[in-house]
């Protein structure tokens, strides 16, 4: 039990240090300087702006305090970030010969190493294009600057979320019950869980973080976090999460994949993420997309890009295959995803709502009922696209919505 306990704060320390080090010491320089030849108008202005607001939220003797730590830090957390990188990728994806110019580009271009082997930096016809890219160190602040959260938002609260889809006719997955530190807020119809297999996730998180599945098997439900629950014990569980995490927990039907979908029969639920930006003009863009679902016994993730047009997948570039970390599929068919122009009409209609909003990452799953909305994403990483398709993301939409949005905020 001690070694389990020892191993276990060990595995803790472990998350909370890379977490710690990928937010405050992977953030580069506070200064830009363009490549040249120069990119995208818009990106490079983008670039440019991110690093002259560095800190802009915080007193000028904290801000230029945390700008000395930040470029201090910057040169030591590259060596590190190169050492993971090498381990984790191995030394065929990370040659020791491209180590160098990988950590000149991060004191030059700010870049991450894994962002610089993902994108194949060193390539000159993807060199040439280096500010052109969207990195995911830089992503977060960028929708910072744009991005205006209202007070009770459906982006950034589920509850909310389902409550304006709801309003807009939009299928999604239906609220089954809601538990908050301080008691129920939605019981369960007739005060006891259904008996059919559900999914848990927190009002407001990023990602899988705090999701939960419960399989309903021979009577009790079975948790992926190794335990088992009868339905009388299920209530109590769910409240105690709620409780000790400091967070509304809420409960969903688990969703089952669509039988056109390219995956095996009882596979995880498979998603796809379109992300949508919002012109000037109220129009509502589709930039980008991909399909990812989890393998079985492996459980390794498989990612296609999304023709975002017809809703078709479309086979990931050699190049992205070669540099990529097994991530990506290779469709031997074309495979329309079911009910591509109800997704669209769905997504545009919510965007429209939330319109504070200039980019939103969208989740969204294909079920045997039809499309679901699951949630929308404020920040969100345009690596996968990036990666795979082989181009910048300044060769889209994006940077079009970009560069107006951009003059807006010039002249306010």
């Amino acid at each position: 039990m001690a070694q389990g306990g020892i191993a276990g704060s060990v595995q803790t320390l472990r998350q909370h240090w890379w977490s710690f080090f990928h937010k405050r010491c992977l953030v580069g320089f506070p200064w830009f300087w363009p490549a040249r030849p120069a990119a995208m108008p818009a990106m490079v202005a983008a670039r440019r702006m991110i690093r002259r607001n560095f800190g802009r939220d915080h007193h000028p003797v904290y801000r230029a305090v945390a700008q000395v730590l930040a470029a201090i830090t910057w040169p030591p957390a590259v060596l590190v970030a190169l050492w993971w990188v090498r381990r984790y990728r191995g030394p065929e994806a990370v040659p020791i010969q491209l180590v160098p110019r990988a950590f000149w580009a991060a004191m030059r271009h700010n870049i991450v190493p894994g962002e610089y082997f993902a994108y194949a930096l060193w390539r000159p016809d993807r060199k040439v294009n280096i500010d052109n890219y969207l990195y995911t160190n830089e992503a977060s602040r960028l929708f910072k600057l744009l991005n205006r959260p209202l007070q009770s938002d459906p982006i950034d609260d589920k509850l909310a979320f389902n409550k304006m889809c709801k309003a807009l006719a939009v299928p999604t997955p239906e609220i089954l019950a809601a538990f908050t530190p301080t008691g129920a807020l939605l019981e369960f119809d007739s005060g006891r869980p259904p008996k059919r297999d559900l999914f848990l996730k927190p009002r407001a998180s990023s990602g899988s973080e705090g999701t939960e599945h419960l399989r309903w098997r021979d009577g009790v439900f079975e948790s992926n976090r190794d335990c088992r629950l009868s339905l009388e014990d299920v209530g109590g569980y769910i409240a105690n999460r709620a409780l000790t995490e400091n967070r509304t927990v809420l409960v969903q039907p688990a969703l089952s994949n669509h039988p056109q979908l390219p995956v095996i029969a009882n596979a995880n639920l498979a998603t796809a993420r379109l992300v949508t930006g919002l012109s000037t003009d109220g129009d509502v863009i589709p930039i980008f997309g991909f399909f990812i679902y989890f393998t079985q016994p492996d459980h390794i993730a498989r990612v296609a890009l999304i023709d975002v047009v017809k809703g078709r997948l479309t086979r990931a570039s050699q190049d992205a295959m070669q540099v990529g970390h097994q991530l990506d599929i290779a469709l031997d068919d074309v495979c329309t995803l079911p009910d591509w122009d109800n997704v669209l009409r769905h997504i545009k209609a919510a965007h429209q709502v939330c319109s504070n909003f200039v980019f939103i990452g969208w989740d969204v799953a294909f079920t045997e009922q039809g499309p679901m909305l699951l949630e929308g994403n404020a920040h969100w990483a345009a690596s996968e696209y990036q990666r795979l398709g082989g181009e910048p993301l300044g060769y889209t939409k994006f940077a079009e919505i970009l560069a107006t949005r951009l003059r807006g905020l010039e002249t306010s």
